[in-house]
């Protein structure tokens, strides 16, 4: 992959000192972007911004509330005083909420979160866009990092889904704005990341939220960062208005409960006893064994619906005499 179009394009990644925007911010430093650090914590943000120089990377840190539009707008324009031009914004800062029915929120905690996670959004997309425009970019991007909970609602996150289905709404509108000016507009939708959001969670809420994900993990920043690269760059001119999930799988669809017929092909096992049916009955010796023992037995339609199985969890059903069903296993051990 070649992404020598990012090189020299400054860019804005809010929510920088740390989690997916870190991630975004040095992924985005290692490859040649001048990057414009953004957060509340001056230490974090500040180390961030000096370790990308460090490694040979350009960028800047400034702290900012990022709920406050008019610190956004101060933000957009300290970035174009100091690099003479604005490419792309990234808005990632954001704060998760929830865990309760929707009568349990209170109404500041309403005004804290749609400040951030939508007005806040919405003036890096403003500002950012306009500064775009005013700066000649060519190749201009806006990558605003939503959730999955932009694509389906999440039980006691109502406020929360509520911003981040409002990100995926704007990113898609705006996509049309100005897919003719050559203006790319997309969101990224994290699954389960391993980032500071999760605190102090417990080993087992951590290993819940593992097991919950088709993938069976969690996240890594890095992984959303690699996207956030491909979007900036030339190969990514042609997406725009989509909302990309970065989670494992989790977004598409509803888990449930599956058995694979051939389970050989990921575990590399030699057949036997313990083998599917299906795995035996396509080996022509194993087959050969069961219609032995269980003469018409590939033949029975309502037998197929078990393949899956195994003739030793089948056995009780098959009624064959204890000594005959030990000889068929066993001769079943030996393929």
């Amino acid at each position: 992959m070649d992404f020598s179009s990012v090189q020299g394009k400054a860019a804005i990644v809010t929510g920088a000192s740390r989690g997916i925007g870190e991630a975004i911010a040095r992924v985005y430093g290692g490859h040649g972007m001048k990057v414009v650090c953004a957060a509340r914590s001056q230490d974090k943000g500040q180390a961030v911004a000096d370790e990308i120089c460090a490694k040979g990377g350009d960028a800047i840190f400034i702290r900012t509330d990022c709920s406050s539009p008019e610190a956004i707008k101060a933000l957009v324009d300290a970035a174009v005083a100091h690099y003479g031009r604005l490419d792309g914004v990234v808005s990632n800062a954001g704060i998760g909420m929830g865990g309760t029915p929707l009568h349990e929120y209170d109404l500041d905690e309403y005004d804290k979160i749609f400040d951030l996670n939508s007005k806040g959004v919405f003036a890096g997309m403003k500002y950012g866009a306009e500064t775009i425009f005013r700066t000649h970019s060519q190749g201009g991007f806006l990558i605003n990092v939503a959730s999955i909970a932009g694509l389906m609602p999440q039980r006691g996150q109502a406020l929360y889904t509520a911003t981040k289905f409002g990100v995926v709404g704007m990113t898609r509108a705006a996509a049309l704005d100005y897919a003719k000016y050559g203006i790319t507009v997309n969101a990224i939708c994290p699954g389960y990341t391993k980032t500071s959001i999760f605190g102090d969670a417990p080993e087992a809420a951590m290993d819940f939220f593992a097991s919950d994900c088709p993938a069976g993990r969690m996240g890594d920043p890095r992984e959303c960062a690699y996207l956030a690269l491909f979007l900036a760059s030339d190969m990514a001119r042609y997406i725009t208005g989509a909302a990309i999930p970065v989670d494992g799988a989790l977004s598409a669809g509803h888990q449930n409960i599956s058995s694979w017929k051939h389970p050989e092909l990921v575990t590399g096992e030699k057949l036997s006893a313990e083998s599917t049916i299906a795995a035996i009955m396509d080996s022509q010796a194993g087959a050969a064994i069961v219609e032995k023992y269980l003469p018409g037995f590939a033949a029975n339609e309502q037998v197929k619906q078990a393949y899956g199985m195994t003739f030793k969890a089948l056995a009780p059903m098959l009624g064959l005499p204890e000594q005959v069903l030990e000889s068929m296993l066993s001769e079943l051990n030996s393929l």
